[in-house]
């Protein structure tokens, strides 16, 4: 019976000394050997077979063909046609062993070739076709496939097909098997392998989706926060002048009538009130949208004026403490921008949800990182609510750090109040 193998393989060096170790101890033992393989491997391949055993008929006992050329012999459509197989390598069989006057060993990755076409079941299917030339003619196979080729759900599928359609399974050189009767116990290796190299495929894709997913999300920031500013340079523009000139018109119908001795008209007594109500909305619709400080005087100063105009919105106290070190460094845009809309996030949950009656705001430097403190004396976060992602809030600060290569960390004690941290590592702070 045929002895069909499967070599699976990390690295080409070890495949190259699998093969010829292979391919010599044939022609040491006074057998043909063929090699069909890709046109690098068969180069590497021939430079460690030792031919000096064949001498002058080594051309017959030693047959090395060009895997692609040798494969486009029998496809049909990008499928192996059995016929054709049966002639084309029929034949090289035929010519190696003199017409079964010697035996053959054959080493072939021409299904490789397939599976790395992304024509795995293809590969399947010839890896059959030299089952049945086996019933015709005697000669071992070592076929070999690298095991990066065996990643997705597809691949996998085949992987356990191929495993299956072989006499013998060798797992990769990771690790090598020497007991007498190891194919059991190679193909339960070569599976665990292959599950591995697949989940650290998979787990290398998530991470590529999920730096594509922030640098998209870091790219709709970037837009909303110019639309914001382009908004809020509109709104002041337009509608805050317009409202200005209102005012303005309010204030002198009331002075005329107050300097002629007239009573002043209710309604505009109202008016006047509903314009100063309006320029005051209007403001601190701007302010939310972009503040006018942060882009003139930098954010050291923003925190600290939006920390007052918190106090006054709310009446809470809001203290902010900025340290020496830190107020005599200047922070690129963009990181100014994400800081500023991480601590106005963490005092907007802290207003409505922490019940607090203080809230302090906190920067100082240690030797690695720049760190933002925000914490309240309210009824406190607990940490499940964290996780559990209970506040797109949350998440978008936490998605904001990732982008200038930050983190946050959200720590909270019920009825102790809440703290989030910010910390962002010197190195990203002076990228820019």
């Amino acid at each position: 019976m045929c002895k069909h193998a499967v070599q699976f393989y990390e690295s080409e060096s070890f495949l190259y000394e699998k093969v010829s170790r292979f391919v010599n101890a044939a022609l040491s033992a006074g057998e043909s050997a063929i090699v069909i393989a890709s046109e690098a491997h068969r180069a590497a391949i021939a430079s460690r077979v030792n031919t000096d055993s064949v001498v002058s008929d080594s051309e017959v006992r030693f047959i090395s063909l060009d895997a692609e050329k040798t494969l486009a012999s029998f496809m049909v459509d990008g499928w192996p046609d059995a016929e054709r197989f049966a002639d084309v390598i029929g034949s090289v069989i035929r010519r190696a062993s003199r017409n079964g006057a010697l035996r053959v060993r054959a080493f072939g990755e021409m299904v490789a070739l397939l599976c790395a076409a992304g024509k795995a079941q293809a590969a399947v299917r010839l890896e059959e076709l030299w089952n049945d030339l086996a019933r015709d003619h005697d000669f071992s196979l070592l076929c070999a496939y690298p095991m990066d080729l065996f990643q997705g759900e597809e691949e996998s599928r085949a992987f356990h097909r191929i495993s299956a359609a072989h006499s013998h399974v060798c797992a990769s050189e990771a690790y090598e098997n020497v007991a007498p009767d190891s194919d059991p116990f190679h193909r339960a290796t070569a599976l665990l392998q292959q599950k591995a190299k697949a989940l650290e495929y998979e787990v290398a894709r998530r991470k590529q989706t999920e730096i594509a997913l922030s640098k998209l999300a870091a790219h709709q920031e970037r837009i909303r926060e110019d639309e914001r500013k382009r908004i809020a340079r509109e709104i002041h523009d337009e509608l805050g002048s317009v409202l200005t000139g209102i005012k303005a018109y309010v204030s002198v119908a009331i002075d005329r009538a107050t300097t002629e001795g007239r009573p002043v008209d209710p309604q505009l007594a109202d008016a006047s009130v509903l314009a100063d109500t309006a320029i005051e909305t209007v403001r601190r619709v701007i302010t939310d949208l972009r503040p006018s400080v942060l882009d003139e005087l930098g954010i050291w100063i923003a925190l600290e004026w939006y920390a007052g105009q918190i106090e006054k919105q709310t009446g809470l106290s809001c203290l902010v403490t900025i340290d020496p070190p830190v107020a005599a460094m200047t922070l690129p845009g963009e990181t100014s921008i994400v800081l500023f809309r991480i601590v106005q996030e963490a005092l907007t949950n802290a207003i409505r949800h922490a019940g607090a009656s203080q809230i302090t705001v906190r920067v100082l430097l240690d030797e690695e990182a720049l760190i933002v403190e925000v914490a309240d004396d309210g009824k406190g976060l607990e940490a499940a609510d964290v996780f559990n992602g209970v506040s797109w809030g949350i998440a978008g600060m936490q998605e904001r750090a990732r982008h200038v290569g930050g983190e946050i960390k959200i720590t909270g004690i019920t009825g102790c109040g809440t703290a989030v941290v910010l910390r962002l590592p010197l190195e990203h702070v002076n990228d820019e």
